[in-house]
């Protein structure tokens, strides 16, 4: 999310695209830029994923019919002299050359992520007919030269809910671990953004001998995709953006929006669960449900529960509320609900179902967390303006603790190691606009947590996209997992046909659970705890398999 200036434009002030600022005569070559532009990567083998050791099980060969390849990108472009960064690509050729309409390139979320892996993805099948799938791991995530911090991520270790001693020594852990990430790589830190992400796609695009990209923005990737088309309008073609960033949440504001998001998709499901109380018996209103909730969470902070996992208190309850984002999911966490309530009304021992239940509930929310490298994340976020009054914070935390308590609660309103500004602003955001690529279309999910629902309509809005909304559901990045969005997006790509205007398509349905006052409400055959968890832990592993 930044913009390439010329030294003099950053004297003046002015926000000036270094593609368009610094071109050389007749080239279409960002002056200086010659030699990574030019660059022809040595297209091999792909390495054999890392795998232990274990008698019995052989470890798996390198993906046939892909290539992977590295190209060199500079650190810092208005230097590009000066130290180079690493980009590794993975390549799936198009299965029908004749009718091929040029590269694609699945844009990865994070900041962290890497789409290394896509081009053995069976999801594209349809689109690698026409389009040569290209996977990317960016800057600092490629494995010849990450960016890494020193310590732990801090976030996971957050309360939801915290005292102002709490609040405080959260803050100076944050502190320390901003300065575990300068010690490790400071000189680094300041040219990792949205900018520099989008100028290596256009080195990319070159060194692919391309004169246009296809680009399928993921969560952040969302984000790069839209600077991408900002810096190089005459260099995008046909683009997706699915869980779209807000464009005006960059960035304190997108991570104050998740427990707001959270806490709005907790309602619907207290709603829910509201009307068929003769089932649930946690209460007859949204009201009622609430409070039955929050004496819930006072009896596990007082007396957390131990699981298969260590212990589930408070905190996990709260990020188990505020997971309810998976709508087939609402009968088995009311179940849960129900049950372990009864037993410590009853004083009696919490029954193994439960503990089995909230281990599986608890592992499935984790395994959900992005997983992004060590660095990324804390440095890319810095490319915009944060607070420095820590006092800011600590009343946002406040307020959150109160209003917005369930998934990420207080911590989603807490600084961020780029509170304490060691991570130099090198530029300013880019100004998102379309002038000069075609019209695209955004994919939103009406209970993502994770990019709230009102980022897709503003994203289609500024760049007059065509809007698909998914109804009813939470999944982040719906491409591959919800049949219509993904046949949406293929006719797109292989066709140009854009969604009609306010076009939907149907998230996953809620459990089928009468309502009270509905037939066979409070009598309905539903699975049992065990069966739920059961059911659970086999959909968690055909995930983790595909």
């Amino acid at each position: 999310m930044g913009i390439t200036v010329t030294a003099a434009a950053v004297l003046a002030g002015a926000v000036v695209p270094l593609a368009l600022a610094e071109t050389g005569p007749g080239d279409g070559v960002p002056r200086g830029l010659a030699p990574f532009y030019s660059q022809r990567p040595a297209w091999g083998p792909c390495p054999a994923p890392d795998w232990p050791d274990l008698p019995g099980f052989p470890a798996p060969q390198p993906p046939e019919g892909i290539d992977c390849a590295t190209v060199q990108v500079p650190l810092d472009y208005r230097r590009p002299d000066g130290p180079r960064e690493s980009v590794d690509l993975s390549r799936k050729p198009a299965s029908d050359p004749a009718r091929r309409l040029g590269v694609l390139i699945p844009v990865p979320g994070g900041p962290g992520g890497s789409n290394l892996s896509v081009p053995e993805d069976s999801t594209y099948d349809a689109l690698s007919v026409r389009y040569d799938i290209i996977g990317i791991s960016p800057r600092g995530v490629a494995e010849s030269q990450p960016l890494l911090c020193e310590g732990e991520n801090v976030r996971r270790s957050a309360r939801t809910r915290m005292t102002d001693a709490e609040m405080r020594e959260y803050a100076e852990e944050l502190r320390r671990h901003d300065q575990e990430c300068e010690r490790t790589a400071g000189d680094r830190r300041p040219h990792f953004t949205s900018a520099n992400n989008a100028r290596d796609l256009d080195v990319v695009r070159a060194v692919l001998g391309e004169s246009k990209l296809n680009l399928m923005g993921q969560s952040y990737g969302t984000y790069v995709t839209a600077v991408y088309g900002s810096l190089f309008p005459d260099r995008l073609d046909r683009n997706v953006l699915d869980s779209a960033i807000h464009p005006e949440w960059t960035w304190r504001e997108a991570w104050r929006q998740q427990p707001i998001a959270q806490r709005r998709t907790a309602d619907a499901w207290m709603t829910w669960v509201a009307q068929r109380n003769e089932t649930y018996g946690i209460g007859t209103t949204r009201k009622a449900v609430h409070a039955t909730i929050e004496a819930l969470r006072r009896d596990l902070e007082a007396t957390p529960v131990e699981i298969d996992e260590g212990w589930f208190d408070g905190d996990s309850f709260d990020l188990a509320v505020g997971g309810m984002y998976d709508a087939p999911d609402w009968d088995y966490f009311a179940e849960t609900v129900r049950t372990l309530r009864t037993a410590l009304d009853d004083g009696r021992a919490v029954p193994r179902s439960v503990k089995k239940a909230l281990t599986v509930q608890r592992r499935a929310i984790e395994d959900e967390l992005p997983e992004m490298d060590a660095g990324l994340w804390e440095s890319t976020n810095c490319e915009a303006e944060w607070p420095r009054d820590l006092e800011t914070y600590f009343a946002d935390m406040r307020a959150f603790a109160e209003r917005y308590p369930y998934g990420w609660g207080a911590t989603g309103a807490g600084p961020h190691e780029c509170t304490f500004g060691s991570v130099e602003r090198t530029e300013p955001l880019v100004p998102l606009r379309r002038t000069g690529y075609p019209a695209g279309m955004v994919v939103q999910q009406e209970f993502d947590p994770a990019t709230p629902y009102a980022g897709g309509p503003a994203m289609a809005n500024l760049l007059r996209h065509r809007l698909l909304t998914v109804t009813r559901d939470g999944v982040h990045v719906s491409y591959g997992s919800n049949e219509c969005v993904t046949a949406a997006v293929n006719a797109y790509l292989l066709n140009g046909t854009l969604p009609k205007a306010k076009a939907t398509c149907a998230g996953r349905p809620t459990p089928d659970v009468p309502a009270d006052g509905s037939p066979g409400a409070g009598e309905a055959e539903r699975p049992s705890l065990d069966e739920h968890t059961v059911a659970k832990e086999a959909e968690m592993a055909r995930e983790s398999t595909s």
